[in-house]
């Protein structure tokens, strides 16, 4: 596992509008947005996520507006599942891989965020994951709320990178 320090040297990570800093083991991300999954109706009712052999279809997303609470703006948010994204980015080399974990602030107070793994060749401007909130919480805009982690692996091919449909986000920016 890399500590903060080679992660800044290898430049694992995009830092133009971080309002993260680095951690023991890591570096920590800070909230740039939310949005509610599965929380917008149409005409028709909710649109179903799917899972294909050949790609993902996402369900409705509803953006959670900021507001001001107690003399702080951010987000107000109840029981649900949530799609964050982070000022954070991320340009992961051929011979890298990593993780999104909660910080403990997040997790003593009811939020657990889970990640899937951030591929050799994964890049993207703002790194994103799922935060599921079992007890209301508030989250001040830009708070650090969780730590990405990374490991090095065995190189990757050039031709095996990552290059899906979720590479620069395009597949969450289609369906905001």
């Amino acid at each position: 596992m890399l500590n903060a320090q080679i992660i800044l040297e290898k430049g694992l990570l995009k830092l133009e509008y971080t309002q993260g800093k680095p951690a023991q083991i890591g570096y920590d991300l800070s909230l740039r947005q939310v949005n509610l999954i599965g929380g917008k109706k149409d005409l028709l009712g909710y649109k179903v996520g799917k899972v294909l052999k050949d790609k993902t279809e996402l369900t409705n997303y509803t953006s959670i507006d900021l507001i001001n609470f107690e003399g702080t703006t951010g987000w107000l948010l109840y029981e649900g599942a949530y799609d964050i994204t982070f000022n954070e980015g991320c340009k992961i080399p051929s011979n890298y891989v990593g993780l999104i974990r909660q910080r403990s602030s997040m997790l003593r107070n009811g939020t657990v965020l889970h990640s899937s793994v951030f591929d050799p060749g994964f890049e993207t401007e703002f790194m994103g994951t799922v935060m599921v909130v079992n007890t209301p919480i508030f989250v001040e805009e830009n708070a650090r709320v969780a730590q990405i982690y990374f490991h090095e692996c065995a190189e990757v091919k050039d031709e095996n990178l990552y290059n899906g449909q979720w590479q620069n986000d395009k597949q969450r920016k289609a369906n905001l």
